[in-house]
C-alpha cells in the first residue's frame, strides 16, 4: 500500500509538471525570454531554443504526460488490490472516485498556475524539463520524425501558426507598453495595424490602369495639367513606345508640370513591384526610393495596375 501511494503521488506530480509546462509554453512571452537570454541566463537560452523548436518541446511533454498517466493508473490498481482486495468492484469504483482529484490537482490547478506566470514557472522548471528531454529523447525523436513525415505528406508547415503566435505575442507586448506609458494610443494603433497588414499582399491595394489617363512623353506639360484638373489625378503614368510595345515605365507629378518652363515633360522613373509582394515590403521599398506610385506586374511581367503610396499609408492609418 505504501509503495502504491508513493507511486500515486509521484504520478500526480509528473502530471502536474508536464501539463502545466505545456500550457505555460503556449503562453510564453518570447520578448522577455529573449531579453533574459541576452543577459546571459542560460536557462532562458534553453527555453528560447525550445520556443524556436516547438515540436521537440511538445514531444517531450507528450511523452511525459503519458508516463504520468501510466504511473497514476498503475498506482490506483495497486491501491485497489492492496487495500480493497475483498471488494470485487474496487478496480472500477476507485478510479471513478479519484478522477476528480486527478483532474483538479493533476491538470486544472497546474495549468492555471502556469497560465498566470508562464515565464517564471518555466524558468523554475527549465532544468527538470531539460533532464526529462534527455531521458525521453529516443521516444521524442521518433515522434519528431513522425511529425516531419506528416508535414511532408500533407504539405503543411507549422510556420503560419508560429507567425500567428508571434503576432499575438507582439500585440500583447504593445498592450503592456501602453499600460506602463511607454507607448501612446496612436503609436500602438499604428504598430498593430502594421502587424495586421504586414503579411498581406498588395493585390487588394492595386488601382486598375484604366483609372489613370494615358499620356506619352510627347504630351505637353500644360496639357497634362488640363488632364489632371479634369480627372483629379495628381500622378500620371507615362507610356513609352519601345520595340512596338507600350510600357509604363515612368510618371509625372502635376506639380512638376505646373512649374515646367519648356515643352519637355518632367518625367520620373517609376519603380516596379510584384503583384504578390507583401504590403509592408512594398511600403518600405516605395519610401526608400521616394516614389509616390509604382507599377504592379504579374508573373508574366504584364501591368495589372498601379499602387500609390498615399493609398498604402491611408490603409495603415485606417486599420
Amino acid at each position: 500500500m505504501t509503495v502504491a501511494i508513493v507511486l500515486f503521488v509521484v504520478g500526480m506530480m509528473l502530471s502536474a509538471f508536464f501539463s502545466g509546462s505545456e500550457t505555460g509554453f503556449y503562453r510564453l512571452n518570447r520578448a522577455r525570454l529573449l531579453i533574459n537570454a541576452l543577459d546571459g541566463d542560460w536557462i532562458s537560452r534553453g527555453l528560447l531554443w525550445a520556443a524556436n523548436n516547438p515540436s521537440v518541446f511538445v514531444a517531450t511533454a507528450l511523452v511525459g504526460n503519458n508516463v504520468a498517466n501510466y504511473v497514476v493508473s498503475a498506482s490506483i490498481v495497486m491501491i485497489a488490490d492492496a487495500g480493497f482486495s475483498g471488494w470485487a468492484r474496487a478496480d472500477m469504483v476507485l478510479p471513478l472516485l479519484l478522477t476528480p482529484v486527478i483532474f483538479i490537482y493533476g491538470e486544472l490547478v497546474p495549468k492555471n498556475v502556469f497560465l498566470a506566470a508562464p515565464n517564471r514557472m518555466l524558468r523554475h522548471c527549465g532544468i527538470p524539463f531539460g533532464m526529462a528531454g534527455l531521458l525521453f529523447a529516443p521516444v521524442s525523436f521518433i515522434l519528431w520524425l513522425f511529425n516531419k513525415l506528416l508535414e511532408t505528406v500533407g504539405r503543411k508547415s507549422p510556420e503560419p501558426w508560429q507567425m500567428v503566435l508571434a503576432r499575438r505575442e507582439l500585440g500583447e507586448l504593445l498592450d503592456e507598453g501602453q499600460a506602463v506609458g511607454l507607448l501612446k494610443p496612436t503609436q500602438q494603433a499604428i504598430a498593430q495595424a502594421t502587424i495586421s497588414l504586414g503579411a498581406q499582399s498588395i493585390a487588394g491595394f492595386v488601382e486598375p490602369a484604366s483609372r489613370f489617363p494615358r499620356i506619352t512623353e510627347d504630351t505637353p506639360p500644360d496639357e497634362v495639367v488640363t488632364i489632371a484638373r479634369r480627372t483629379g489625378q495628381t500622378l500620371l503614368p507615362v507610356e513609352d513606345t519601345h520595340r512596338g510595345k507600350r510600357i509604363a515605365g515612368s510618371y509625372v507629378r502635376v506639380s512638376d508640370c505646373i512649374l515646367a518652363q519648356g515643352p519637355q515633360l518632367p518625367t520620373r522613373v517609376m519603380p516596379e513591384v510584384k503583384e504578390r509582394m507583401p504590403y509592408l515590403s512594398t511600403l518600405s521599398h516605395m519610401l526608400a526610393v521616394d516614389a509616390p506610385i509604382a507599377r504592379v506586374v504579374n508573373r508574366k511581367q504584364q501591368t495589372v495596375g498601379y499602387v500609390t503610396l498615399a493609398r498604402l499609408q491611408l490603409a495603415l492609418l485606417a486599420e
